[in-house]
C-alpha cells in the first residue's frame, strides 16, 4: 500500500511540475504574430497590424503583426488605407501602421447636411450653405432646405 501512496504522489509531482513552464523560452512576438480578433491583441510599437485587402470594416477580424517598413519607393500606386487616407503606395501605408481598405485612391467624403427641419449644426470652422444639388432652393422661399457644411 505505501508503494501505491508513494507512487501515486510522485505522479502528482510529475504532473504539476509538467504544467510550470519556463517563461524565458516563451517566444517573443514575432512577424506573423495573429493580432485583432475580438480579444483585440496588439503587435509590437515596430510592428502593426495587418488585416488584409479589404478587411477594414469587419468586426473582431483577424490579422498579422508586420513590420512597419522604414523606407519606401517613391512609386505612385495608390491605395486607399483604412483610416480613409490615400497613400501613395502600399510601402506608405504599412509604414503608417495602417492596412489597406483598396487599391486606388479612396473616395472624397460626402458633405455633411445640416439645417433642415431638424436645425441640424455643422462641426466646428463649418458653415451650413444651400445644396446646389437638391431641389429645395431657400433664395425661392423654400421652407426647412437641407443644406452642406462648407469651411469659413
Amino acid at each position: 500500500m505505501n508503494t501505491f501512496i508513494t507512487s501515486f504522489v510522485g505522479f502528482c509531482m510529475a504532473l504539476v511540475l509538467a504544467g510550470c513552464e519556463d517563461k524565458s523560452s516563451q517566444p517573443t512576438p514575432s512577424e506573423n504574430a495573429v493580432c485583432g480578433t475580438i480579444r483585440g491583441l496588439t503587435c509590437p510599437d515596430h510592428q502593426y497590424c495587418d488585416f488584409g485587402v479589404g478587411q477594414c470594416k469587419v468586426a473582431d477580424a483577424q490579422g498579422t503583426c508586420k513590420t512597419k517598413p522604414s523606407a519606401c519607393t517613391r512609386e505612385f500606386d495608390p491605395v486607399c488605407g483604412c483610416d480613409g487616407k490615400t497613400y501613395g503606395n502600399a510601402c506608405e501605408a504599412a509604414s503608417a501602421g495602417v492596412s489597406i481598405d483598396h487599391k486606388g485612391e479612396c473616395p472624397s467624403p460626402a458633405p455633411q447636411a445640416c439645417g433642415g427641419i431638424a436645425g441640424i449644426q455643422c462641426p466646428p470652422h463649418q458653415v451650413c450653405a444651400d445644396d446646389p444639388n437638391d431641389s429645395c432652393d431657400p433664395a425661392r422661399g423654400d421652407k426647412d432646405c437641407l443644406g452642406i457644411c462648407k469651411t469659413e
